[in-house]
């Protein structure tokens, strides 16, 4: 039949972010890509053990150390980082994310405000082209 699978691809599997009040250049930080390996990697024990049928979702939390060096100024630091990841399985398909979407934030909502966060602190916002992820 037809290939299913796309041709090799380089990834980043670095996670970009920036560290500190201002966001430029110079505060650019690479969080470890151990975060979300570990979630792919157990997916299937995780599916096995745990008796889940899809959609469901995988957390975890975790600290990341990166050391800063700077020889011209001399300063050798280690950053920590508390990072999380969350991954939500869904069935494979293009239609079908739409509804598992919308209802994954109407869930993620009503959790917010059970533990007591204010609704008006909260916001959605809507990523369409250069903006997506």
């Amino acid at each position: 039949g037809k290939p299913t699978l796309t041709m090799p691809r380089d990834f980043n599997l670095m996670f970009q972010t920036s560290v500190g009040a201002m966001q430029d250049a110079s505060s650019v930080a690479y969080l470890r890509p151990e975060t979300a390996q570990g979630i792919f990697i157990n997916y299937k024990n995780v599916l096995d053990t745990a008796r889940l049928k899809l959609p469901f979702g995988i957390a975890q939390i975790g600290k990341a150390f990166r050391n800063e060096i700077t020889p011209r100024n001399f300063i050798f630091r280690s950053r920590e980082f508390e990072q999380m990841e969350i991954e939500y399985f869904i069935p494979p398909g293009d239609d079908v994310w739409q509804p598992y979407h919308e209802k994954w934030i109407a869930d993620a909502r009503e959790f917010l405000l059970k533990v007591g966060l204010k609704d008006e602190l909260m916001g959605y916002d809507i990523h369409e082209g250069d903006g997506l992820a």
